[in-house]
């Protein structure tokens, strides 16, 4: 396995700014990693900002150095619900996705993730569950042409919080270019990680690495690698029986240092971007 790091565990979430994404790429690479996750947005980051120009640069960069950008990810399907029974609303969604499609085509990426919908208390679970896959099911084919991986993250998004509903779900997709993006901290608060590895086992595209500390059980659980309840070494075994040699992707800003107040950039996203590295890398040389 390889290891990758989001963008938004050095510059973090509420960045202010343009990121100096170049400057990312080497931190990264300094630390160890072998991959670094790309981030775009609706705002500074957002795809019809960054020109061919500027993203052949960026590629550039990764390859001078001999870093990958395995994959790319984004917030917006928060904001623009890939479920949303309002139409317009959807089809924003769907431009985004088509625009980071590209957008990870051009930096080389395999994988994108996608947040396949928000549920709404006042639209029935099932028409969520349909509109969420109907939206897939529209850019699949242009995510093969692109040759991008549709990464579908569990979230906490009240939707798909069984792994077997989850599967369910990709299955009935059913395409080779929308697959899963196993975030194992998201399920240790109402699952069990074990399940989810098993079940999804061969649509695993990729997997994000952070931990949970099931004591505290809420939104504030999340913590670095080794920091919290996951049992990372059994987790790296089981996704090695089940034949994912992917990359672990670390997603894990210093907001998750409990004891942080107000973190410090870049200082405090390279302390975290340590801690967490050289966490994993003792679990897969073991």
């Amino acid at each position: 396995m390889k290891i990758g790091v989001n963008m938004w565990t050095i510059f973090g979430w509420a960045y202010q700014g343009v990121p100096k994404i170049e400057e990312i790429f080497k931190i990264a690479k300094d630390i160890g990693y072998d991959g670094v996750e790309f981030v775009y947005d609706d705002d500074k980051l957002d795809p019809a900002r960054i020109s061919q120009e500027k993203r052949r640069e960026y590629l550039e960069t990764a390859e001078s150095l001999e870093i990958e950008i395995p994959s790319v990810a984004t917030g917006v399907f928060w904001k623009y619900n890939l479920a949303s029974p309002d139409e317009k609303l959807r089809r924003r969604g769907l431009r985004y996705l088509r625009e980071g499609i590209r957008l990870a085509h051009d930096l080389d990426a395999r994988v994108l993730l996608v947040v396949p919908g928000v549920a709404i208390p006042d639209v029935p679970y099932e028409k969520s569950y349909e509109l969420a896959k109907e939206s897939l099911i529209k850019v699949a084919g242009y995510a093969e042409e692109h040759d991008v991986i549709i990464g579908v993250e569990n979230v906490w998004n009240k939707l798909f919080y069984s792994p077997l509903e989850f599967r369910r779900f990709l299955d009935e997709i059913n395409h080779e270019y929308v697959k899963a993006y196993l975030d194992i901290a998201n399920t240790v608060n109402f699952s069990h990680p074990e399940h989810w590895i098993w079940l999804l086992s061969d649509k695993i595209a990729s997997v994000h690495a952070k931990d949970f500390d099931v004591k505290v059980g809420n939104i504030t659980g999340f913590r670095h690698v080794g920091m919290g309840s996951i049992d990372w070494k059994k987790m790296v075994k089981l996704l090695r029986d089940v034949g994912y040699d992917g990359y672990l992707v670390v997603e894990a800003p210093p907001e998750f240092y409990p004891d942080l107040k107000e973190p410090k950039y870049p200082d405090d996203g390279i302390r975290a971007a340590k801690d967490n590295y050289k966490a994993l890398r003792k679990v897969i040389s073991e």
